[in-house]
Formats: structure tokens, sequence, C-alpha cells
């Protein structure tokens, strides 16, 4: 159901589908048997911290290009954890309400998605691909925008989708912005400061409002 500010759900079924969320959140990101768990809360820290602090700036976060580098780095199911904590986190103090489920849910797919094409996103020497990358990075902000659009979808056509077009747009130069800047020398970073090892795809997945 819809109102004039997005859709609503009743109550029980919100609270319910929450919790699904969020249980599953907490499994894909304990899941993976290594070490690498400290790195994961940093990275659902940092994308947390910038949604809140980037608020001002229309659609333009770094979540989106966070949960990539994460499913690409630390394996699909640490991403997709990354892209539900986020949305829950950081919407404590943005708001959100029902909003928030398919923001987290849309995120969540995002890394599922990144994950499953990681190894095109690399390159021989397992250093991030930016041509790929950035590429994907514009594919993702669209996909977000149609999965996070369903709900009005379903009560108001695809016309409701074409209509927000315009925020996908802005959503996708963010990310393509926040790559070409700030891509390498965080995966740079990291790489040295962790020791990041891209998982292979098996491990990587069993293991290891349009307003976003």
């Amino acid at each position: 159901m819809t109102d004039a500010h997005g859709f609503i759900l009743p109550p029980l079924l919100q609270i319910s589908l929450e919790i699904t969320l969020l249980a599953l959140a907490m499994i894909l990101l304990l899941a993976p048997k290594d070490r690498r768990l400290p790195e994961a809360i940093t990275m659902i820290l940092l994308a947390t911290a910038g949604r809140i602090l980037m608020e001002p700036i229309p659609n333009v976060q770094p979540v989106t290009i966070l949960v990539m580098l994460t499913a690409i780095r630390l394996g699909a199911m640490r991403g997709a954890s990354l892209g539900i904590l986020t949305a829950y986190l950081s919407n404590v103090y943005l708001g959100g309400g029902a909003w928030t489920i398919v923001q987290a849910a849309s995120w969540g797919s995002i890394g599922l998605l990144t994950g499953l094409v990681s190894s095109r996103l690399v390159d021989h020497n397992d250093k991030l691909s930016s041509g790929s990358f950035c590429g994907f990075s514009i594919l993702a902000a669209f996909v977000f925008g149609f999965l996070v659009s369903i709900p009005l979808i379903l009560d108001g056509g695809m016309i409701v989708w074409l209509h927000g077009i315009p925020f996908d747009l802005l959503h996708a130069i963010g990310n393509l912005t926040i790559a070409a800047w700030l891509l390498n020398p965080i995966d740079d970073y990291v790489e040295v400061r962790w020791k990041w090892v891209r998982p292979d795809l098996n491990r990587g997945l069993t293991a290891p409002s349009r307003q976003v």
C-alpha cells in the first residue's frame, strides 16, 4: 500500500521482514570461516558514516561502491551483509521506515550480484580493473533504483520507475565520481593494511524513496 510519501506496510509484516533481513545479514557476516570479520565490520562502519555525512547531496554516497569493493575482496556474503546493515545503521539517524527494508534488500542484492561477477572486475594481478569496476558501478546504480522502486511499481506501474530515472542517474554519477577518485587509494590501503585477497567465486558465496 502506498501513501503520499511512498509506501507503508502493516506493522506486523514490517517487523517480520526487518527481523528476517537483520538475521540474514548477521548470518552472512558471520558465516565465512576466516579471520576477516574486523575488516568487514570496519567497512560497514565506514559505509554508514559516509552515507550519513553525504546525506545532504541527493543520491550521492559511498555505500554502493563499498558494497562492491567488499564483495570483491571479502566475498559476496560479506558484501551483502554490508549493504543490509549499512541501510539499517544509517537509517537510525536518517530515518526511513518501510523504505529501509527495500534499501537494505537492494544493497544486499548488489553485494551478491557483484560477488557473482567479481572475477571480471579484477585483472590477472588481482588488482581492481578501474574501467570494469566503474562501468559496473553505473549499472549497479540503475539496478538499485529498479529494485528499490518495486513496491511503487507494483502499485503504480513502470511509469513510477521511469519518473525516478533522474535520481538513478545522480546515483550513477556519484558512484563513478567516488570510484574514479577514491577507489584505488582505498583498495591499495586495505591491501597493505589487511592483506585482502579476493576469495574465489564459490567460497565468496558460501563462506566469506529512490533517495539513497
